[in-house]
């Protein structure tokens, strides 16, 4: 509140507010020299309000973000076929952290496995998870490249899976 009144007296004395005292009233006069036009105050006020606006736009675009509310479609439901023993990889960046899911709608084999590597921040990240013939694997992730593989443990016969791939942060 205080900061408001000294900025209030910084303008009164910055444009010469005098009192003059005529026929023993107190009045305000203004100097002859004009202060802001009309126009210039409105297009100020305006150019305020959208700053404004933007700023509680870029707010609530990170509290997103911070609450895990976001997330991309990096793959959607693409069927991909490996020889036995074999995998299919992707690479993705991640530009904040948050988690990875991956989802195997369809195989033709109970071998089938989810990997996921990364490092990031001094972090080495290696993780396998098994998800059959349907599943849904999940796995942590940091800002930075990360490489997503999905495979089959098969020692005779290949394989061929769904699959949906989803970057949420």
């Amino acid at each position: 509140m205080n900061f408001a009144f000294s900025i209030l007296e910084c303008v009164l004395r910055k444009f010469y507010i005098r009192t003059v005292l005529e026929k023993g009233t107190k009045r305000f006069k203004m100097s002859e020299k004009k202060v802001v036009g009309r126009n210039v105050a409105i297009a100020l006020g305006i150019i305020c309000v959208i700053l404004a606006v933007g700023l509680v736009v870029a707010i609530a675009n990170y509290n997103s973000i911070i609450n895990l509310k976001k997330s991309t479609v990096w793959i959607d439901r693409q069927t991909v076929s490996q020889p036995a023993g074999s995998y299919t990889y992707w690479r993705f960046y991640a530009p904040y952290a948050g988690y990875v899911s991956v989802r195997v709608h369809s195989s033709t084999t109970d071998n089938t496995y989810v990997r996921v590597i990364w490092s990031s921040h001094g972090v080495n990240y290696d993780h396998s998870i098994t998800v059959g013939v349907s599943g849904t694997a999940v796995f942590p992730v940091l800002p930075g490249s990360i490489e997503i593989r999905v495979g089959n443990l098969n020692l005779f016969s290949g394989a061929t899976e769904t699959v949906t791939i989803t970057y949420h942060y």
